[in-house]
């Protein structure tokens, strides 16, 4: 259920996590500062209750978390669960993050919710769209809230890339790029079953890195394209074409680059809308240069964002008085009427960024609203069904346990 509290008060969020595995944390460590440190005084966050398959891990979990953010309080009340069904039933648990390898996603969210739990699932939501559907049907119908965890989108660097897209300052968006490659080659003698190489578990570039880069695309081009009525109506389908190259070992996509067409409303335009290529990069067999992840040109200048997709640590801009000014600059634009950079590190309170999200699910709950205006459901299905595109150009499927929209116990 969504709660009632009053907005005057300061909303505490009773958190159940779901997982004790590295990304959870991450997750919790960061829900462990404190708000004020990052300038939220309005909620706050409690670790209410930590479930495992394995209650062993539990109290590992919760001293390193505790260690890590060097917290002091709260820890020993902190209810240990042996089953994800024993968390699923807890009565004040306010809302359930999902911390399990995304083979298990769909299972998991579809357990929670229809227990009546309100969820932050990680990213990616699911295997396909399909399950993604599911999930957001099953959450509508019940009335509760659930959102997909994608971080990037509540830091401040991605705040301020659409305030400065939508100030027009580098003109209209011709050309997005956007790049997220990480060189997990060398583990793959070491660990051949670790689940970025494994099919079983979901492995590849494009689920397990593929949702940055698209992440960088849709912050820039989403909001420029029409908009739905209603936030619960969908998106349309976007013109994917795209390449993949296998890992040769376990059969999933090491590498993929994906060119999607964005249509964008434009008044100028035959038929008021025109399109916009943004290209997606992703490989878990090279790494990303340091020095950008995401390159949006305009018409008058460029936007470059700086630093990991999943962490952008700075952006510039680079504008040009004209259009014309710009296009007399040539292949090395020079002399811009105006370069700033705008940097985001180190973050505040120590926190790794995690945070930002979990403060727009406690403000969700406190208002009484099933959906994120910010992260709305819509968008992650429409992630899927482009992700399912590629993966169907590229003629990859995984295991049908995992691809299946069936129920299995927990």
């Amino acid at each position: 259920m969504i709660s009632d509290a009053s907005s005057h008060d300061v909303y505490t969020l009773r958190w159940g996590i779901l997982a004790c595995g590295w990304i959870s944390r991450m997750f919790v460590t960061d829900l462990l500062s404190d708000p004020s440190t990052r300038e939220v005084n309005d909620v706050k966050h409690s670790i209410y209750a930590v479930a495992s398959r394995d209650i062993k891990k539990v109290q590992p979990f919760l001293d390193q978390c505790w260690e890590e953010a060097k917290a002091q309080e709260g820890k020993d009340e902190v209810k240990q669960y042996g089953s994800y069904d024993e968390l699923c039933a807890d009565k004040n648990i306010d809302c359930i993050y999902i911390g399990t390898p995304h083979s298990h996603h769909f299972q998991n969210a579809y357990a929670a919710l229809s227990a009546g739990k309100n969820v932050l699932c990680e990213k990616p939501f699911t295997i396909n769209a399909a399950q993604s559907q599911i999930l957001v049907d099953l959450a509508r119908s019940k009335k509760l809230f659930l959102m997909e965890a994608v971080w990037t989108r509540f830091q401040p660097v991605s705040l301020k890339l659409q305030s400065l897209i939508s100030s027009s300052v580098i003109g209209p968006i011709q050309t997005v790029q956007a790049e997220l490659n990480v060189n997990f080659a060398p583990m793959a003698p070491i660990d051949p079953e670790h689940r970025i190489f494994n099919p079983v578990l979901g492995g590849g570039a494009l689920l397990d890195l593929g949702p940055y880069p698209w992440t960088q695309l849709a912050l820039a081009m989403l909001p420029l394209g029409p908009q739905p009525k209603n936030l619960q109506d969908p998106l349309e389908m976007l013109d994917v074409q795209s390449n993949m190259i296998k890992l040769p070992a376990t059969g999933v996509d090491g590498t993929v680059v994906a060119a999607i067409q964005f249509p964008v409303v434009d008044e100028k335009a035959q038929g008021g809308q025109r399109k916009v290529m943004g290209v997606l990069m992703t490989s878990q067999t090279s790494q990303t240069a340091p020095s950008r992840c995401n390159l949006i040109q305009g018409t008058k200048g460029f936007i470059q964002v700086n630093g990991p997709a999943y962490r952008p640590t700075s952006l510039t801009y680079s504008a040009w008085a004209t259009e014309q000014a710009y296009a007399n600059s040539g292949n090395s634009p020079i002399n811009p009427s105006k370069i700033e950079t705008f940097e985001f590190e180190p973050r505040p309170g120590n926190i790794l960024g995690y945070a930002w999200q979990a403060d727009e699910v406690a403000r969700c709950l406190r208002d009484g609203k099933t959906e994120s205006e910010r992260m709305p459901l819509r968008d992650t299905v429409l992630m899927m069904k482009v992700f399912d595109k590629v993966r169907e150009q590229g003629a990859f499927g995984y295991p049908e346990e995992l691809e299946t929209t069936e129920i299995r116990g927990q």
